[in-house]
């Protein structure tokens, strides 16, 4: 079986609970998965001047 590479993109706010249910309901069906970590949203922007994480390009 392939293994998935899955951003994880939380952004502000309810998307870090999102993402966190999402990552249990992912590993519960036992998918081969990599969750690759990534900062975006406003707070990001206000950081670093730009909504998207572009480290990893």
């Amino acid at each position: 079986m392939s293994k998935y590479h899955i951003a994880c993109l939380p952004g502000d706010g309810v998307e870090n609970d999102v993402m966190d249910a999402a990552k249990i309901v992912l590993d519960s069906i036992n998918l081969n998965a990599e969750y690759i970590p990534g900062d975006i949203g406003w707070e990001f922007w206000k950081k670093e001047g730009d909504p998207l994480d572009s480290k990893n390009d």
